[in-house]
């Protein structure tokens, strides 16, 4: 529901592949200028998101395209656990873009 942020391929069983869409925040580029910058994005949002001890989560390259892999399928895991790691992609999207430009 965060149009910041898109599925990039289907989701399979529990694994989504989402990133910073490059209409998020790349106004005014080429089209290889603003894939390349929203990969620079998804490449320290993932840092951030993993840095901040909170969430753990992994990346892939497919067609050219930096994405982020959110694995939920723990036994264990309940939506809260899912809520809570939205928030923190979230929160670390909001304190990135916000400095993206500085």
């Amino acid at each position: 529901m965060d149009k910041r942020f898109e599925v990039v391929v289907p989701r399979k069983f529990s694994l989504v592949c989402f990133r910073i869409s490059p209409s998020a925040r790349v106004n005014g580029c080429s089209a290889d200028d603003e894939e390349s910058t929203a990969n620079e994005l998804n490449r320290k949002l993932l840092k951030s998101l993993n840095d901040s001890g909170r969430v753990c989560m992994t990346h892939a390259i497919v067609g050219g395209i930096y994405m982020i892999r959110f694995s939920i399928g723990q036994p264990l895991t309940d939506y809260r656990h899912i809520e809570m790691a939205w928030k923190v992609v979230q929160e670390c999207t909001d304190a990135m873009l916000g400095t993206y430009l500085k």
